[in-house]
């Protein structure tokens, strides 16, 4: 009987720990592709074969790159990305985004914080009487 229940636990945790390690890789993913759709012209890249440069032109119709390298253009998928390093410029504009998004948060927080403490409003009918 005690084997039983150490086989379940063990079980549920392995559960757990699967359905924790997917969500966080489907996080990483999320961020991946939205860093990846930032790309723009600038942006150093280096591909999957190894190959260095930096981007030229970006089309995101067709998800490709056009990378250039010691004078020479060639034309990547996007999925060749292996690193990447966006413009200053850029990474200074996600960095704001990121930082309005985090206070827009904590706003929120605090106003429902707020409404939570204060007293509910009477009733007109408690005030007739």
């Amino acid at each position: 009987m005690m084997m039983y229940i150490i086989f379940g636990v063990l079980i549920i945790g392995l559960i757990a720990m699967s359905f924790f390690q997917n969500k966080q890789r489907k996080k990483q993913a999320v961020q991946e592709q939205e860093k990846k759709s930032r790309i723009c012209a600038g942006t150093k890249i280096i591909t999957i074969g190894g190959i260095m440069g930096v981007v030229v032109s970006v089309d995101l119709e067709e998800k490709s790159f056009v990378l250039e390298t010691n004078g020479s253009l060639i034309k990547f998928d996007m999925r060749a990305i292996y690193q990447m390093q966006l413009p200053p410029e850029v990474e200074a504009k996600i960095a704001q985004e990121q930082a309005a998004l985090i206070a827009a948060q904590e706003a929120a927080k605090a106003q429902k914080k707020v409404k939570k403490s204060a007293p509910a409003p009477e009733k007109e009918e408690e005030k007739a009487e």
